[in-house]
């Protein structure tokens, strides 16, 4: 018989809804109160219908930077669906701006994000401070898990996550106490159904949709990819450089989730449990009035859309010849799922309070750190090594140059360390790489791969107008501060570009999904030579002594740094994760963002002003609000893949076949040195 165990304090959620309160006084003035508390005061910023119209224009002339734009109109692949005309969601908007408006400054902020997010191409978004302005969060998280390794049918699981290390959620506890509300005993229970819907359809629907309007940003565009950033999954917080455990999706949003509470039917140990479970949210801004949450959030640092500064020192780098400074920008990456007020707050766990099965870290002899890469040689398996590629880019204050010369170094003396300890196979694991600096994966590449010509794929540039008159300008003045200078890259041959008809001038024409769409020239990056790079003029290991392991989830860099292994060198994937019937579809190794890089509309901006175009009528304008627009604005070139060149324009479209898929377990969805051991007798044995 069902039992129904109410868990939500309805009555008690918004007692100043009957109050005169500043709704944002309410909302700010605890450590955390209830979504709708929250959600009270984002809707209590008026719309303002000049500044809107401001915001929308601009948002639209940032198209011709934005290289997906044609291509996902109608996908050439259909196991890749994107099928967005980004451009006529946008006029939509504008429209409805123009004429109706909105009921409020956040709802206008919602449909221009979700606009973008249709895309799903993850590097591409629109995001207003003032609408990220709480962090919504669960006292649980799912995770979907299996009852071994052999089934490829999972269960959706509710873990609570209050001890989750690094999560930054001081507090949260507490509050859910005080509203007598106590999820810890049902860690670990089935979930049966969410919202009255069969559970895994629910959470299937949900990374599909990804639906902006229930707290949700695509950020992959695979399936399988964004169904696992809803689950909570082992990762590291390169904040604090510490091994950590992802929240997910599910549990912890940017964006108000939609609804004020969620209702789950749980298999429990006892039987069948019905909870429903209020959202809370916490201040992640500054104001705590609705008219300084606008002054100080929503308004100020609005200067910041205007050009960044740009370091331009190539000198910090000691090596034969100095890497030109685009290279230190640089950067294929997502924002981490955790919101960064979040994780800067993160603090780790007292050891009293947490769950043991809540750490992470592996209990193995390490071979090399450096902020984001880890080296450990398997106890179990001691001829087998790991790689932990956790990110390509340190937030930790650590600056370019130290972290480039970092993971050079530990590569090299790492994996010679490992060696003589007599490891003979290596596992790369990739699991929740969010990318990075281009350069690093370049590195990383080159330290496993030194006799390849160059790190990763041509590129290409999105060519138009504005960008054209960019790379002209660029090469007229030899402006070393423009990402469109020649000068920083080379032919398919590997040779410096020498003048810019190599390069956007004249450009190439292509027709994609029937419109007339140019393109530069392919390119490389300039990334110097190998032996610049890494002192190893060998491979350390054969093609076949590595092995991927992901869960999809790798971005742009990662992308092009695990593609190149996969296609260029046939390294096989073990794939964990993934929706609960893994056996109805196959699975990429990696779930998508593969663009080549990101650039951000400050950017946008400096590039026209340095090219002298910044009062074209045509150029985009600085926000008049505290906002950014990331663009993915050039397309990485897969020539490795020849299988099907309908698929094989753009790195985006190539389906990336695992070679094994698996399901995490209860004993190994938290723990990546069990995944690391199963891994390494599946596909190396007991030697």
């Amino acid at each position: 018989m069902l039992q129904t165990f109410l868990l939500a304090a309805a009555s008690t959620v918004l007692v100043q809804a009957k109050s005169t309160a500043d709704p944002c006084t309410v909302a700010t003035a605890s450590t955390w109160v209830s979504s709708a508390a929250a959600h009270a005061c984002e809707v209590n910023i008026p719309f303002d219908k000049e500044r809107s119209l401001a915001v929308i224009d601009s948002n639209i002339k940032a198209l011709p930077w934005y290289s997906l734009e044609t291509w996902f109109e109608q996908s050439p692949n259909p196991k890749i669906p994107h099928n967005v005309n980004i451009g006529n969601l946008l006029a939509a908007v504008q429209k409805k701006t123009s004429t109706s408006g909105y009921a409020s400054d956040w709802d206008f902020n919602i449909a221009v994000t979700d606009a973008w997010n249709r895309e799903q191409d993850g590097h591409t978004l629109y995001s207003a401070a003032c609408t990220e302005a709480f962090s919504y969060n669960l006292p649980f998280s799912i995770a979907t898990l299996a009852s071994s390794t052999s089934s490829l049918l999972a269960n959706p699981t509710f873990i609570v996550n209050y001890d989750f290390p690094e999560s930054g959620r001081d507090g949260l506890e507490d509050y859910y106490n005080s509203l007598k509300i106590d999820v810890r005993p049902y860690d670990g229970s089935t979930i049966l159904a969410i919202n009255g819907i069969p559970a895994d359809l629910y959470l299937t629907e949900l990374a599909d949709a990804s639906n902006i309007y229930d707290g949700l940003v695509g950020a992959y565009e695979g399936l399988s990819a964004r169904y696992m950033r809803l689950m909570s999954r082992y990762s590291a917080d390169t904040v604090s450089g510490a091994y950590t455990q992802e929240v997910g999706r599910f549990g912890q949003r940017a964006f108000y989730p939609g609804a004020d509470s969620v209702q789950v039917e749980l298999l429990t140990s006892k039987g069948l449990k019905s909870l429903t479970i209020p959202w809370s949210a916490t201040f992640t801004a500054a104001g705590n009035t609705t008219a300084s949450l606008i002054s100080e959030t929503c308004i100020d640092g609005a200067s910041s859309s205007s050009r960044k500064k740009r370091d331009v020192d190539a000198k910090k780098l000691k090596r034969a010849n100095a890497i030109p400074a685009h290279i230190t920008r640089q950067k294929g990456v997502v924002r981490p799922d955790d919101q960064a007020p979040i994780r800067q707050q993160a603090s780790p766990v007292s050891s009293s309070r947490a769950s043991p099965g809540n750490y992470v870290k592996p209990n193995l002899t390490s071979f090399g750190h450096v902020t984001t890469l880890d080296l450990y040689q398997l106890a179990e398996h001691p001829a087998v090594g790991v790689a932990y590629f956790e990110q390509f880019e340190p937030s930790d204050g650590t600056d370019f140059d130290t972290y480039i010369s970092g993971i050079t170094s530990v590569l090299y003396d790492g994996i010679n360390a490992l060696k003589a300890a007599g490891v003979k196979h290596l596992i790369v694991d990739q699991s929740g790489n969010r990318g990075g600096y281009i350069y690093a994966g370049g590195v990383a590449m080159w330290s496993l791969f030194p006799k390849d010509l160059f790190p990763g794929f041509p590129a290409v540039f999105r060519d138009h107008n504005l960008t054209q008159a960019e790379a002209a300008a660029a090469a007229a003045t030899q402006d070393q501060n423009s990402e469109y200078f020649y000068g920083f890259y080379r032919d398919l041959n590997y040779n410096l570009l020498i003048n810019v008809s190599q390069f956007m001038v004249p450009s190439v024409p292509q027709t994609v999904n029937g419109v007339p769409d140019a393109y530069s020239h392919m390119f490389y990056d300039d990334f110097g030579l190998a032996s610049e790079v890494t002192n190893f003029t060998e491979p350390p290991f054969a093609d076949m002594d590595f092995v991927i392991v992901g869960n999809g989830i790798c971005a742009s860099t990662c992308s092009i740094f695990s593609s190149f292994l996969a296609l260029k060198h046939n390294v096989k994937s073990a794939v964990f994760g993934g929706q609960p019937d893994a056996s109805l579809f196959n699975t990429q190794f990696d779930g998508g963002v593969k663009g080549s890089e990101v650039t951000d509309f400050s950017s946008v901006l400096g590039e026209l002003q340095l090219a002298g175009l910044d009062t074209n009528p045509a150029a985009p304008q600085p926000f008049p609000v505290n906002a950014d627009l990331t663009l993915n604005f050039r397309n990485a070139i897969p020539i490795y893949n020849a299988a099907d060149e309908k698929q094989d324009h753009i790195l985006d479209y190539v389906w990336e076949q695992g070679t094994k898929h698996y399901q995490f377990t209860k004993e190994m969805y938290n723990k990546p040195q069990l995944v690391w051991e199963f891994v390494a007798e599946e596909f190396f044995g007991s030697h």
